[in-house]
């Protein structure tokens, strides 16, 4: 098993609340990736209640407040090998990763209380998967944690998931031939510590 998939938070509890450290002492020991997809979005109700809004909107915050978490509470500097990996690009993260280091920065009182390192020194130990329906936001979440570590996502079979795979990246015009191998499987392989090799075997 190369890794599973949990949720963004647990009751009251974000992801960086210690309960959860030897969850991670572990994962990092076997190396076992863990996906974080959002749920629980606490926006049902009230002006958060219409056009489908809590998908749209409450799921990339949702996903954003996870990083967060991660990042701000000193998680991936206690286990430096331990791979997260977010869906949907990250949600909101990579537009408001600026606005998190400078918080960070300005009001270390609030923001600097479990780590030391600043979440935007951090931003290249997380992984993401690439469904962002958008070649700008692409772009942007590029810049923000870097290409090696944007994995191909789907979302299938859901609504919001890309109705044709790898389109977004193959639009992607900055990107060269290895570039785009890179992100449609490339990137997965190296994440998933998979025998690039065997992946080319098959036996009948």
């Amino acid at each position: 098993m190369k890794g599973f998939e949990i949720g963004s938070h647990v009751g009251e509890k974000s992801l960086d609340h210690r309960d959860f450290w030897p969850l991670y002492k572990v994962c990092e020991e076997l190396g076992a990736v863990l996906f974080i997809h959002p749920w629980d979005m606490h926006m049902w109700d009230g002006r958060l209640s219409k056009y489908w809004m809590p998908w749209l909107v409450g799921m990339p915050s949702e996903t954003a407040q996870a990083i967060c978490s991660v990042l701000m509470g000193n998680v991936l500097v206690e286990f430096p090998r331990l791979r997260f990996c977010f869906a949907h690009g990250g949600g909101s993260y990579p537009i408001i990763s600026g606005r998190v280091a400078h918080g960070y920065r300005v009001r270390p009182d609030l923001c600097a209380t479990n780590c030391g390192t600043a979440p935007d020194q951090l931003n290249n130990l997380i992984w993401t998967d690439s469904l962002v329906h958008d070649p700008t936001a692409l772009d942007l979440l590029i810049a923000t944690i870097g290409k090696e570590h944007v994995v191909l996502g789907t979302d299938y079979p859901f609504p919001l998931g890309e109705l044709e795979v790898g389109k977004v990246v193959e639009d992607y015009k900055s990107f060269d031939s290895n570039d785009k191998e890179r992100l449609l499987w490339g990137n997965a392989v190296q994440m998933l510590k998979l025998d690039e090799n065997s992946l080319y075997s098959v036996s009948f």
